[in-house]
């Protein structure tokens, strides 16, 4: 026959357990809050007495490799290995070193391999140049940093439009079945295959609208009620079939892609570079609207 033990005991053994957890979890958290603020600390670099970050630049190189780490302790026949494995190669047969202060300045060689490096009194923020000598090295004559030096595999067009699966290929049969085939009609219709190019403007669109906007006149443009001075009116080669209206905006254009009154090389009205724009006659309205920086300066608040 199996006893249980009195309720009370059941409870009071659970309600220790409780309390055990909670100061366990209290603990954990502190440690951890502990080590988190050790790591971060003020500047988020925090580390130990025996460490110290130094800069290391390699006379191949014109990367610097900014504050690697290196522990006082190490002889200066692995400061050697450290420095020519992170940095461009070389070996202590080829390689010297020399320590720098913070600006620059020559400090000591490193040449005992068999001293620490703690001897020297480096700081956080020295530097350590790295001096090759060997002609064959990896980084010797730009290989590591100056792709231009990397042979390329090339093509000459010919040989090229010889080649099956390629994208001019694929481009070329999609043109003969659609000479209108574009990218950008391939994607739409790969988005919605039902999807349709708009219909194109025709020729004398708001040919209307454009014939009550005065020409040298103020105006505002929307959307955003824009204010500037009508320069020009009538169709532009290189944008939609229709009429436009060149605006010399007061403030320099955000949304144009035309800010200079030039299209594909042909100027349309003269205006500084960001203060042109080309908008549909819809979208002008003519009448009495004043440059209003002239009046916020004439009010000393610009």
């Amino acid at each position: 026959m199996i006893r249980r033990p009195p309720r009370s005991t059941l409870s009071s053994s659970s309600a220790a357990s409780d309390v055990y957890k909670r100061q366990v979890q209290y603990s954990s958290g502190e440690v951890r809050d502990a080590i988190i603020g050790y790591v971060q600390g003020d500047t988020g670099m925090n580390q130990s007495d025996d460490l110290v970050r130094i800069n290391v630049s390699h006379s191949n190189l014109k990367a610097k490799f900014i504050e690697l780490r290196f522990d006082k302790h190490m002889l200066i026949e692995d400061v050697y290995v450290k420095c020519c494995h992170n940095c461009g190669g070389g070996s202590a047969d080829t390689v010297g070193l020399n320590l720098l202060d913070p600006h620059g300045n020559f400090v000591a060689p490193l040449g005992d391999m068999n001293q620490k490096l703690g001897v020297y009194a480096p700081g956080n923020g020295f530097g350590s140049h790295v001096l090759d000598s060997d002609p064959n090295s990896l980084s010797a004559g730009g290989w590591l940093e100056d792709v231009s030096l990397v042979k390329k595999f090339e093509l000459t067009d010919e040989e090229y439009d010889k080649r099956e699966g390629t994208v001019r290929k694929w481009m070329q049969s999609k043109k003969a079945k659609d000479p209108t085939w574009t990218l950008e009609k391939e994607m739409m219709r790969r988005r919605d295959p039902t999807w349709e190019p708009p219909v194109p403007k025709p020729e004398n669109y708001q040919q209307d609208e454009a014939g009550i906007v005065e020409m040298g006149g103020r105006c505002e443009v929307n959307p955003g009620g824009r204010r500037g001075e009508v320069k020009f009116v009538g169709k532009v080669e290189g944008l939609q079939p229709g009429w436009w209206v060149g605006v010399h905006l007061d403030d320099p254009a955000s949304g144009s892609s035309v800010k200079d009154g030039i299209v594909k090389g042909v100027k349309y009205f003269d205006v500084p570079d960001k203060f042109g724009t080309f908008v549909r006659p819809a979208n002008v309205v003519c009448g009495n609207f004043p440059n209003e920086l002239d009046e916020l300066d004439e009010l000393g608040e610009i």
